[in-house]
């Protein structure tokens, strides 16, 4: 598969100029990421998965891009990701660390990217170079581009504190600016399963955008709280007239249909930022213009 914008038109025939004309349009971006990250002298392998690999992708569909990074560096390129996303492809969020994607020994990125009027999902996955060999052989993603590999491989060193550093991010616990970022990127994921009519995915994202909303709620009025999850929740938080409030307006949530139509989906969100602004207004704050350019995409979505 080609990524580059160079394919001579004139020599297609018709019914490659037809394939031509309906390609993805993703690929489009997928060409400048490929462009961009193979100029990163830390960045060794660019794979792409999921639907564009397999040819079956549609107008919604993710860009699922695998990033192979020395071990020693890979803690630089997380900590630069963001402003390369934002910079290079006008990412609308923070990137968001993807708890849901399965451990292929690196850590996964969700960014939300402009693209001819929608926000497109660019799933990307960095990667140690030292595990990456493994990572092929488990999911079998397409090459796209591979740069010149010394054969000499990282010291144990690098290796270890590679290791460490992605555990320990991972374990970290988001605060409400985090989880905000989270809410609009589980939304963005749910609206699209419904718009497929992919209910069972659509149920398990609900009930992360559920998970967002009580860890809003517990991280901004119990932030040091020993217990996780559900657990102790009620004794928690109902200590205030906030926290009761807090907790009623869960419950709703929890009570409505488990399959959302995009309406509700909607309204999940909303109460979420209904909530943070009362909470945690230093979040919503700090995060305004990403939330207001995020509804204003979802609004132009919703009138495509």
């Amino acid at each position: 598969m080609t990524t580059t914008s160079t394919t001579s038109r004139a020599a297609l025939s018709p019914l490659e100029e037809l394939a031509y004309a309906h390609r993805p349009s993703q690929l489009t971006v997928l060409a400048d990421l490929v462009q961009t990250l193979s100029g990163v002298p830390a960045v060794t392998q660019l794979l792409v998965r999921g639907s564009l690999a397999t040819g079956t992708a549609d107008r919604l569909s993710d860009v699922d891009l695998v990033v192979a990074v020395t071990d020693e560096r890979l803690l630089a390129l997380m900590g630069s990701l963001d402003a390369v996303m934002s910079t290079e492809f006008g990412a609308l969020l923070p990137g968001w660390r993807d708890t849901i994607v399965g451990d292929l020994g690196g850590a996964g990125f969700v960014y939300l990217l402009p693209h001819d009027g929608h926000l497109l999902q660019l799933d990307l996955y960095l990667c140690p170079d030292s595990a990456v060999d493994a990572l092929r052989r488990r999911i079998g993603p397409r090459l796209l581009w591979q740069g010149t590999r010394t054969g000499t491989g990282p010291d144990a060193r690098a290796r270890t504190e590679a290791s460490a550093e992605l555990a320990r991010t991972a374990a970290a616990p988001a605060d409400c600016s985090t989880l905000l970022v989270q809410a609009m990127v589980l939304h963005a994921m749910l609206r699209k399963r419904v718009l497929r009519g992919q209910e069972y995915i659509a149920y398990g994202l609900l009930h992360h955008l559920h998970e967002t909303c009580r860890d809003v709620i517990r991280t901004a009025l119990v932030p040091h709280s020993r217990h996780h999850g559900w657990y102790h929740l009620p004794d928690e938080v109902g200590r205030t007239a906030i926290g009761r409030e807090c907790l009623a307006e869960l419950t709703d949530a929890l009570s409505g249909p488990p399959v959302p139509t995009v309406v509700q989906a909607d309204q999940a969100l909303e109460r979420i930022v209904r909530l943070s602004g009362r909470i945690a207004p230093h979040a919503v704050t700090a995060l305004a213009d990403e939330i207001t350019a995020y509804r204003a995409y979802q609004s132009q979505e919703g009138q495509a």
